[in-house]
């Protein structure tokens, strides 16, 4: 129980990074003749106490990590809950992809509605 529990946090640790690498922004060349908007960024500084969890759970999951690759019983059972864990992703995004469809549409809209919005204000 307690090695499934490792392998739960080890894979929310890996999806939570995956999910904020995603999030990250992406430097495209604005293709010519199209109009760019550029966001001010926000720079934050965790606290002394964050960093030291943070730094804390990178070594437990690096420990962890070591732990699957060197021990075989680990790595099946960590493979067993990935492949698991990816069945259930894909038969949620099948079911839901409706609704995440329109809640697509609709933050697109939004933000083109904004975008609009942001250059009429420019415009004196």
């Amino acid at each position: 129980m307690k090695r499934l529990a490792l392998l739960f946090v080890l894979f929310a640790c890996l999806a939570t990074t995956s999910a904020a690498r995603s999030q990250q922004p992406t430097t495209k060349t604005p293709a010519p003749g199209k109009r760019t908007i550029q966001v001010d960024s926000v720079k934050l500084k965790p606290s002394p106490e964050l960093q030291k969890s943070l730094d804390e759970l990178t070594e437990a999951v690096q420990a962890l990590a070591l732990r699957i690759a060197s021990d075989p019983e680990l790595k099946a059972a960590a493979m067993q809950v990935a492949s698991g864990l990816v069945t259930t992703a894909h038969q949620v995004v099948t079911e839901q992809s409706v609704v995440i469809q329109e809640a697509l549409k609709t933050a697109a809209e939004r933000i083109a509605a904004q975008s609009t919005q942001q250059q009429r204000a420019k415009k004196p």
